[in-house]
């Protein structure tokens, strides 16, 4: 796996008011920006791209706003090929791009669901939801 790490910048919850009937709640990470860094080892230098992120989920109407934002060290053998389509249209190549977001939702995903639990808020993304299983309705054979 091409990702080396992950370092938060920023983590912010602000509730504005109670949680209403009818709330909406739109969450959705982005990639805003993309540059080559180089980190240096104990024998060597390895290039990697820095890719920062923000993670952003609202309540609305009014309700609370969660954002995180974050860079992901990335390291790929396509580093000049994503360096290109990000400085042409800010873009990000399907291969890295999935794996960026997975990585994205997988560690973020659950730090947002802890903190809209910690702000007494509906949860941002959606877990999943046992209900009890209805006996089966009996058959009546007609004659």
């Amino acid at each position: 796996m091409p990702i080396i790490g992950l370092n938060y910048k920023k983590i912010s919850a602000e509730r504005k008011s109670a949680p209403k009937p009818n709330m909406k709640i739109n969450t959705g990470p982005e990639i805003t920006s993309i540059k080559k860094s180089r980190l240096e080892g104990f024998d060597s230098k390895i290039d990697v791209l820095s890719v920062d992120f923000r993670f952003k989920s609202e309540i609305e109407p009014e309700v609370a706003t969660i954002e995180i934002e974050g860079t992901i060290v990335y390291k790929s053998g396509k580093t000049e090929e994503i360096l290109k389509s990000w400085s042409k249209n800010k873009t990000v190549p399907s291969y890295a791009h999935i794996e960026l977001m997975n990585h994205i939702f997988k560690k973020t995903g659950i730090l947002a669901l802890q903190l809209s639990d910690i702000m007494q808020l509906p949860p941002v993304i959606s877990m999943p939801k046992l209900e009890p299983v209805k006996p089966a309705k009996k058959q009546t054979k007609k004659s």
